[in-house]
């Protein structure tokens, strides 16, 4: 009986020193778990920190360049608006590279297209702003965006459904994007025309920057259409709704302060 219950006594201790041990090596990989996601975070802000760093360095040199080549052709009585229709019709040409999925020439089309859609803007600020110009510019582009997705549905009948979807988002955040302005205009309010002030503005998500990046890499990829432009499309819904809201706070919660 006494050697029954040592056996026992040793049994319960054996599992109970296994328990511990258990224990023990679970919360030691809890913190390893911790100490990598904290390492994995802060690799992922520290990439995103110096991505945003890069890339207002190059925006900032761009936009330099851009001014002073704007300035030089204004001064030779280069028109904004002759550029605006010259990149026009040079992006018209990337719809019918896509459709022929000549995705290299296409690329080379929406890249002189945007070239010259920066350098009409360089050359107004350096002659004259005016009413119409803005409204060519912003009329032009949404043309070319909305030719280039058809010209991405024209290139493969599989790819009809996404294009679909992708030109509802991006109609979304452009209708959003150009109501607000509108009536920010109409009320000629500075409050109002500061999107920053609203706790629900998404920033540039989905906008100039971002729609070239995207276009880029559906030529250089066009296999991976599907995924992108669902990711965008998803992107640019997001800003729509984020717009509503921002126009919400700052036409009716700002304008009763």
């Amino acid at each position: 009986m006494k050697e029954d219950f040592k056996i026992l006594k040793q049994k319960v201790k054996k599992s109970y020193t296994n328990f511990k041990k258990q224990k023990l090596i679970s919360k030691t990989t809890n913190k390893i778990k911790s100490l990598q996601k904290a390492k994995v975070f802060s690799l992922c802000k520290k990439t995103y920190d110096f991505i945003i760093s890069v890339s207002r360095r190059i925006y900032a040199k761009t936009y330099n360049f851009f001014n002073a080549t704007g300035t030089k052709l204004g001064k030779i009585g280069i028109k904004a608006h002759w550029v605006s229709w010259i990149g026009f019709c040079i992006g018209i040409f990337a719809v019918n590279f896509l459709a022929m999925e000549m995705y290299g020439w296409a690329l080379f089309a929406i890249l002189l297209n945007r070239f010259c859609d920066g350098l009409d803007g360089a050359i107004a600020r350096s002659t004259q702003i005016t009413n119409f110009g803005v409204f060519l510019d912003a009329t032009l582009d949404y043309i070319f965006y909305g030719g280039v997705i058809w010209g991405f549905a024209l290139a493969d009948a599989d790819n009809a459904a996404f294009a679909c979807f992708l030109m509802f988002g991006f109609s979304a955040a452009a209708c959003a994007m150009l109501s607000y302005s509108v009536i920010a205009y109409k009320i000629n309010s500075e409050q109002a025309l500061n999107l920053d002030h609203s706790p629900f503005y998404l920033g540039g998500l989905a906008q100039g920057s971002e729609t070239l990046v995207v276009l880029i890499l559906l030529c250089l990829f066009p296999s991976g259409f599907v995924v992108l432009s669902v990711i965008f499309g998803i992107l640019s819904l997001i800003k729509a709704f984020s717009m509503i809201v921002a126009a919400y706070y700052n036409f009716v919660i700002m304008a009763k302060k």
